[in-house]
């Protein structure tokens, strides 16, 4: 006779996951879809790289919460909140030859 859900073994943390469904990015400052039309966070100002062993993408607006998780990361793909900016411009550098001396 086998056990009440008929599995002959215990399942491995990867299948746990995967029935739990993972953790969902809910890093955003405002409800994601409120911002201009054909804008998503990855355009935005607040977009902040945060590099350590991997990369993770998370907004500028909610740095007082982040964790260490992926809890508080944000989707590049996600649209654009009512807090999103245009990036500033940077200047162009001036062209230099091949030994770093301006032309």
């Amino acid at each position: 006779m086998g056990d009440l859900f008929n599995l002959e073994r215990a399942l491995t943390p990867s299948e746990r996951r995967r029935l739990r469904g993972g953790t969902q990015a809910k890093g955003y400052a405002a409800m994601p879809g409120t911002g201009p039309k054909g804008e998503t966070c990855g355009t935005c100002d607040h977009l902040v790289r945060k590099r350590l062993a991997k990369v993770y993408r998370k907004c500028g607006l909610m740095e007082r919460h982040w964790t260490g998780g992926k809890g508080t990361d944000v989707l590049t793909t996600a649209p654009a909140c009512r807090n999103w900016t245009a990036p500033e411009s940077t200047p162009i550098p001036s062209s230099t030859t091949a030994r770093g001396r301006d032309a």
